[in-house]
């Protein structure tokens, strides 16, 4: 039986579990959307930006586990997918990025928008290749299963990242022999084995440790590992601190959990993984800059570390480690899980000490002012609200700059919620498209996204998508007229300013001027009302916060010592 080769490619990605298609269309990527019209099981939504698109999928990618895919067109279609095609290179999240071409007749002799690399043209396979896993161009239609396949198993295997595939006009038009193929190959990686004797010296470790602590990653959240590691943690008594891009790993309040390590988080936790620990079992983390304190040498301050990574080249990169793990976390999490209940390994006496501390000293700076009433609105008040209100399974997303800082900080994360970056890249205005394919994965779960004012001029536009599709998903934007977080910093560096003032925005007018709901607020009693009609009424919501720029983030870290 004879398809077009688009409608074969339609086919496998539904395969894949995929329901969206995410881009922005044009004339050479329009057979591959007209296709996605004879199928009842995949919807495409249009994006105002093909960047807004990738993020979408990346979104969609984070929630589902599974491979997100967004497209484009030729020329500027392909170009404005690199941002949100980096973010997710950055954060090991699979995407297919599928590009329009010009037809291969055409090659060399300048047609619009030509990005073969013939002339004075850019190469798209050759731009992709610095921000994706692999990068290429399908000219061969007979080869297009294997095709896609290849890309989807290369975008889901290993680190997992984006694939780019580029497919000119005329190939995507193609005719071919196609029978779909119900059983697909089941390809065992090496990551899925673990030599035994190397987790009897990790949970050798383990047991000749006094003050072991767990710190959790993304990596170590985005492949699941984070359920056996709490199981692990609860059975043993082992404290559990997170990373900033594992924030979410456990929940805040849980009696074991110690916080964020790394700048804006909780000197709780610094503390305790400096100072007091003496095995430092770190999952699913590279030891970035951030959640190291520009790589502080106390985290190998009277302590060995054990570190846990599918990537091998992260693996003693930062930090020498007594023990590496280079496998998928979830295989090796589960099966130290496993051994530690055969082996009746016995629980430390850590637990009790670590709840102590918390009762005693508190987890974040000034808890007190998340109950402040004043006007403008406290940041730290904003988050005591959102804590009080907001449902325990709730999906929260923080934007890049100081908003990100404080909810580093001060946002509760419930037993069945969870928390998604995009700070790998840093790309402001990322989590206002990304927080889109989230609740489109996961339609009756609350989404909440904290922005800031500068990252809703460079991502806003994308809540009209939101307010076309009813996409229930609620923004918060932190309201101060301008770049926070650069402004401090750099008047820190040269005691002058430039470039940071925003100018005045009302982003619930500018909401409501695409059909979404907006609310403009200055105070706690404001902002929970809105933030309670949010919840309730089903429908994209931006709430607008004038929020209080003289409190400046908890960059900074109080000097706990724990005794």
């Amino acid at each position: 039986m004879k398809k077009r080769v688009v409608n074969i490619i339609a086919e496998l990605i539904i395969n894949e579990g995929v329901e969206y298609v995410f881009g922005v269309t044009g004339k050479t990527i329009a057979p591959f959307l007209d296709a996605l019209l004879d199928y009842q099981e995949i919807d495409f939504i249009a994006s105002k930006h093909e960047n807004g698109a990738a993020l979408m999928a990346y979104g969609y990618a984070q929630r589902s586990g599974t491979i997100g895919v967004c497209c484009g067109s030729t020329g500027g279609g392909s170009t404005n997918l690199a941002t949100g095609v980096a973010t997710a290179f950055m954060n090991s999240v699979p995407l297919l990025v599928i590009t329009g071409q010009i037809a291969t007749s055409e090659y060399g002799k300048g047609a619009f928008q030509e990005s073969t690399g013939w002339g004075q043209s850019i190469d798209t396979v050759d731009f992709f290749r610095s921000v994706t896993k692999e990068s290429f161009s399908a000219v061969n239609p007979d080869m297009i299963v294997e095709t896609i396949q290849y890309a989807v198993r290369s975008a889901t295997s290993g680190r997992m990242g984006p694939v780019h595939i580029n497919i000119p006009f005329d190939i995507q038009q193609a005719e071919i022999e196609y029978e779909p193929v119900s059983i697909q190959p089941n390809i065992i990686s090496g990551s899925s084995f673990f030599e035994r004797g190397v987790l009897r010296e990790t949970l050798n470790l383990i047991e000749s440790s006094e003050a072991p602590v767990f710190l959790v990653g993304w990596g170590a959240v985005q492949c699941g590992a984070n359920k056996d590691i709490l199981a692990i943690a609860e059975k043993l008594q082992i404290p559990v601190a997170t990373t900033i891009q594992g924030k979410g790993a456990l929940p805040s309040e849980h009696p074991l959990c110690l916080g964020v390590v790394g700048i804006c988080g909780h000197a709780l936790a610094a503390d305790y993984v400096f100072e007091k620990s003496d095995l430092l079992i770190a999952v699913g983390t590279s030891f970035g800059e951030f959640s190291t304190y520009s790589w502080d040498e106390r985290f190998l301050k009277k302590k060995k570390i054990i570190q846990i990574d599918i990537d091998k080249r992260e693996i003693g990169k930062n930090y020498p480690v007594a023990v590496g793990l280079n496998g998928d976390a979830k295989v090796i999490m589960h099966q130290l899980r496993q051994i530690v209940g055969k082996n009746g390994t016995p629980t430390k006496a850590t637990g009790e000490k670590v709840l102590s501390l918390i009762k005693s000293t508190g987890r974040v700076l000034n808890p007190h002012l998340m109950q402040d009433k004043s006007a403008p609105l406290k940041p730290q008040s904003l988050f005591g609200v959102v804590r009080e209100m907001a449902p325990d399974n709730t999906a929260f997303l923080a934007d890049s700059s100081s908003h990100w800082a404080w909810a580093m900080h001060y946002l509760s994360i419930g037993t069945e919620g969870s928390f998604y970056p995009t700070l790998g890249l840093g790309a402001m205005g990322a989590s206002i498209s990304s927080a889109i394919g989230i609740k489109l994965k996961s339609p009756e779960t609350p989404v909440i996204c904290i922005c800031g004012d500068g990252s809703f001029h460079m991502g806003g536009n994308e809540i009209a998508t939101a307010g076309q599709y009813n996409i229930p998903v609620i923004w918060i934007v932190f309201n101060d007229s301008c770049y926070s977080m650069p402004k401090a910093s750099i008047k820190k560096m040269f005691n002058r300013t430039t470039g940071v003032e925003l100018g005045k925005t009302n982003f619930a007018k500018m909401a409501e001027s695409v059909g979404v709901k907006g609310y403009r607020v200055d105070d706690r009693e404001a902002f929970s009302k809105a933030l309670s009609e949010a919840l309730t009424i089903n429908e994209p919501v931006v709430i607008d916060v004038l929020i209080d720029a003289a409190e400046i983030p908890p960059i900074g870290q109080r000097k706990l010592t724990v005794e």
